[in-house]
């Protein structure tokens, strides 16, 4: 039989949905973090730099194969702390982990958020609209500076990392195959990812100061040791 504390935490997974990208904070406030104050300005369409990174975009393009192709487009449909899948193998997932996705759905809903504010601060193009020769793996309406996909990776992975310090190098390993997907599918530039990974690291350590935080995660520790993820401390 379930305990109570593991049927609220699958009922949260349920109410709050994997991916969970809410209208509202919910680990942090507001002003606890801004990723506009930590990154400079993407360079511009035209400038060298740009042309650079269009120019490394085709080679990817021209180099990948259709198995790395259809790996980044899988990769990319799970936003979840699930992505790190193949770290710990096929037990690690939602149903088995309920304290585990409901917290990292909360994380992920807070990227999503400051994510946006940077987005929209900037409005990069995606690569395929400043040159259409390219052939992205999918469209997106949103902008390209900071990267999201990249901001969660490393987000996600740096408190899972901190819950489970025996694991760290393989997660932020996988962490970095993730946002380099991002090259591999066409979607964003070098720079984007780049800027995704200092966005992620920065709001991972805000993240991880707060006591609130600290306190939920010696919920997931204890349920990933239960579940022979992690030693125990």
């Amino acid at each position: 039989m379930e305990t109570p504390r593991r049927t609220l935490a699958a009922m949260l997974v349920l109410l709050i949905g994997l991916p969970a990208y809410g209208k509202d904070l919910a680990l942090l406030q507001l002003s606890q973090f801004d990723a506009r104050t930590i990154l400079h300005s993407p360079p511009a369409n035209d400038s060298t730099q740009t042309k650079a990174e269009l120019a490394r975009l085709h080679a990817i393009e021209t180099e990948r194969t259709p198995a790395e192709f259809d790996a980044a487009v899988a990769a990319a449909k799970d936003e979840t702390v699930f992505l790190f899948k193949p770290v710990f193998g096929a037990g690690f997932t939602a149903d088995k982990l309920p304290e585990t996705a409901a917290f990292f759905a909360l994380a992920a809903n807070d990227e999503s958020i400051f994510v946006k504010i940077a987005k929209d601060e900037w409005k990069r193009p995606r690569p395929a609209a400043i040159d259409p020769t390219l052939h992205p793996c999918t469209q997106s309406k949103s902008f390209s500076y900071p990267s999201g996909h990249a901001t969660r990776g490393y987000l996600l992975g740096i408190i899972l990392g901190a819950v489970v310090p025996d694991r760290r190098d393989a997660i932020l390993t996988q962490a970095a195959a993730y946002a380099r997907d991002r090259l591999v599918c066409g979607v964003h530039f070098r720079s984007d990812i780049e800027a995704g990974r200092l966005t992620g690291s920065a709001l991972a350590a805000v993240m991880l100061s707060q006591p609130e935080v600290r306190q939920r995660l010696a919920a997931v520790r204890a349920e990933l040791e239960a579940a022979g993820f992690t030693k125990a401390e």
